[in-house]
């Protein structure tokens, strides 16, 4: 976990996070989409800033833990990674 980084991220963009419909015609399920899509992107975009950090601070000298900063970033570019998902994938079901 790097600086309170949510572990759970990839579990939730992959749909484990993503209530089930609960019935009716889709408007409560479609906000609880909507909510955990809001939430997911909240924490890339957190993550983000948080690996900016970090590389800033390594550049800068505040801080010499490479392995840290290196894992802040692969963190951040896989949950980016995991939330856009593979449009190739997405588009060829489309044809």
């Amino acid at each position: 976990m790097i600086n309170g980084a949510d572990n759970n991220l990839l579990g939730r963009v992959a749909g484990g996070g993503i209530p089930s419909p609960t019935g009716g015609a889709g408007g409560s399920s479609g906000s609880g989409f909507a909510d955990a899509l809001k939430s997911s992107i909240d924490e890339v975009s957190r993550l983000q800033q948080d690996a900016s950090k970090a590389v800033e601070n390594l550049t800068t000298g505040k801080n010499e833990d490479v392995t840290g900063v290196m894992t802040a970033v692969e963190k951040s570019d896989l949950a980016f990674k995991t939330l856009l998902g593979h449009p190739g994938q997405a588009d060829g079901r489309l044809r």
